[in-house]
């Protein structure tokens, strides 16, 4: 869809509303992206005006303000998502690198100790790659009570391959 200049305009006047509502999402001008959200948002907010010339202007900021809100929020969902998935891929690599038989003895007597959702996690998502959310329903668990699992699994296989060496 093509924006009028005037839409633009008049969404860049009303830039306190767009810095409000990410202020409402708890982005706060530090943030490092604030610049590119804060431009994200006066896009939406013309593209509201744009799509909606039919409400009144109380009406468009309110729904903007909003549709700014839930933009700014999934957007930054799906960023954290992208950061989890990669911290997962480095931690996977660190603990499937076996550089020695020894270290192969001790993961193997820790298997022995895991309980069955470790031992799922271990398995199935770091050393085959699954996704967390595509083993909840494997380990009737919610994906946070896996991902703290999985955190405490990766600390104490680590501190154990710590201590033996």
């Amino acid at each position: 869809m093509k924006i009028k200049q005037r839409n633009f305009l008049i969404a860049w006047e009303n830039k306190r509303l767009v810095a409000g509502a990410l202020k409402s999402a708890h982005i706060w001008p530090n943030y490092a992206n604030y610049e590119d959200l804060l431009q994200e948002g006066i896009c939406l907010y013309a593209h509201m005006l744009e799509s909606h010339p039919e409400l009144s202007q109380k009406d468009i900021d309110r729904l903007s303000f909003r549709k700014i809100i839930w933009y700014t929020t999934d957007h930054l969902r799906r960023l954290q998502r992208f950061n989890e998935h990669n911290c997962q891929l480095v931690n996977a690599i660190n603990v499937g690198i076996i550089f020695n038989w020894d270290e192969l003895i001790v993961l193997q007597q820790e298997m022995d100790q895991m309980t069955q959702v470790e031992r799922v996690i271990f398995q199935e998502h770091l050393i085959a790659g699954k996704t967390l959310k595509s083993l909840t329903t494997e380990c009737d668990l919610t994906r946070v009570q896996l991902q703290r699992v999985k955190r405490k699994l990766l600390c104490r296989l680590r501190q154990t391959l710590a201590e033996d060496y």
